[in-house]
C-alpha cells in the first residue's frame, strides 16, 4: 500500500519519468496534485533542470530506484535439491523470514530453511510439513539524531525527527501449529542492522504517569501495548501497511530522559508515515486510545495490542495500562492542541 501524493514516493517516479523523456506542463496532471510542488522541490535540490522544452533528469546515470524493495539486493529462495528458484524477499526482512530453520510458505508449499547464506543474498530450502511455525525473535535500539520538529502539551511532547534503528534477530521460536504452544527457543547468528530513518515519538513525565496510576513495574507494559496499538492504528492515517513501520517503547529513553513511545518509517531516510503520524498526533492518539478501549478482550489480542510482527514475542503488555496511560495523554492534548479531536 502507498499514498501516491507520498513526495518519498513521487519524487523518485517523476526523476524516473523525466530520464525517459522530459517532463512538460501538462505531464504533471497525470501525477496528481502535489506534483508541481515536488518537481519545483527536485529543481531546487539540482535533480531536475527546467528549460523552454520542460524539466530534464540533470544526472547521466539512471535514478536509482529499487522496485522491488529497500536495503539491498533481494534474497533469492532456491530449492536445494533441485536449484530451483521459489521467490525472493526484501533483504531487509529477510533476516526475520528466512533464516536458518525458518519455516517458508510460498504457493501453498511448505519449506524450511537449511541454510541462509548472506554474502551470497540466498536461502536455501528444502519441502517439509512440520506441525509447528517460526517466530523470528529481534533486539532492537533507536537513537535520537535529530528532532526536526515538535509540539508540547505540559507532562507530553511530540516529536518528529531523524533516527538511527539497530536491530539483531538473535534467536526464533518453534511454536506448535494451532495452539502456538511454544516449543522450542534456538539462538542465531546474525548480524545486526542499521537504518536511518524518520520517526514520529511521544514522551510523558514521570508525573503523567503518577496521576495515570502506573507504576514502576507497569510502564514496561503500559508503553509496549500503547506501541503496538499506535502501529495498528497508523495505516487509517497515512496510507501504508503496518509491516512498512516500525516502534520501539522504554520505560527511560537515554535520548529524552522520559518514558518514550517512537513509531518509525522502516525504509531509509523515511517514506512519510511518521510525519504524517506527527501531523495528525492528536486524532492518531485517540484513535489509538479508543481501539483499545472498544475491544472487549480483558488481556490484549491481535485486535487491539498484540502485533504479528512483535520481536519480542508480545511481552510484555499491560492493556489496561495502556489505556490508562493514553487517557492522561489525551488529557494534556485537548488542552493544549485545538487539533486533538
Amino acid at each position: 500500500m502507498l499514498d501516491p501524493d507520498n513526495p518519498y514516493v513521487l519524487g523518485p517516479h517523476l526523476e524516473c519519468a523525466a530520464a525517459e523523456l522530459s517532463l512538460t506542463e501538462a505531464d504533471l496532471d497525470l501525477f496528481g496534485p502535489l506534483a508541481r510542488l515536488t518537481v519545483d522541490d527536485l529543481v531546487r535540490r539540482g535533480r531536475l533542470r527546467r528549460r523552454p522544452a520542460g524539466w530534464y533528469w540533470t544526472r547521466r546515470h539512471r535514478p536509482d530506484v529499487d522496485i522491488r524493495g529497500v536495503g539491498g539486493p533481494p534474497v533469492r529462495i532456491v530449492e536445494a535439491s533441485t536449484g530451483r528458484l521459489l521467490g525472493t524477499v526484501d533483504a531487509s526482512t529477510s533476516h526475520s523470514t528466512v533464516h536458518r530453520g525458518a519455516v517458508y510458505l510460498h504457493q501453498g508449499g511448505s519449506y524450511v530453511v537449511i541454510e541462509f547464506d548472506l554474502d551470497a543474498a540466498v536461502a536455501f530450502v528444502e519441502a517439509a510439513t512440520p506441525d509447528w511455525t517460526t517466530v523470528a525473535r529481534e533486539d532492537t535500539d533507536i537513537r535520537v539524531v535529530e528532532s526536526i520538529r515538535s509540539r508540547s502539551a505540559g507532562d507530553v511532547e511530540l516529536h518528529l525527527g531523524t533516527v538511527e534503528v539497530s536491530s539483531q534477530v538473535v534467536s526464533y521460536q518453534r511454536r506448535l501449529a494451532g495452539s502456538g504452544r511454544v516449543i522450542g527457543d534456538d539462538p542465531l547468528d546474525l548480524p545486526a542492522r542499521h537504518l536511518r530513518t524518520r520517526a514520529v515519538w511521544y514522551t510523558v513525565t514521570e508525573e503523567l504517569l503518577a496521576e495515570a496510576g502506573i507504576d514502576d513495574g507497569e510502564v514496561p507494559g503500559a508503553v509496549h501495548a500503547a506501541e503496538h496499538a499506535a502501529i495498528g492504528i497508523l495505516p487509517l492515517f497515512a496510507t501504508c501497511d503496518r509491516w512498512d513501520i516500525g516502534g520501539v517503547s522504554t520505560a527511560l529513553h537515554p535520548d529524552t530522559s522520559r518514558t518514550t513511545v517512537f513509531v518509525y518509517d522502516g525504509y531509509p531516510g523515511g517514506a512519510g508515515f511518521a510525519e504524517r503520524g506527527f501531523l495528525r498526533g492528536g486524532p492518531w492518539l485517540r484513535a489509538t486510545r479508543d481501539v483499545i478501549a472498544a475491544c472487549e478482550c480483558v488481556a490484549g489480542c491481535p485486535s487491539c495490542v498484540q502485533s504479528p510482527k512483535c520481536g519480542n514475542g508480545n511481552e510484555p503488555l499491560d492493556k489496561p495500562a495502556a489505556r490508562r496511560l493514553l487517557d492522561a495523554v489525551l488529557q494534556r492534548l485537548d488542552s493544549a492542541w485545538s487539533d486533538s479531536r
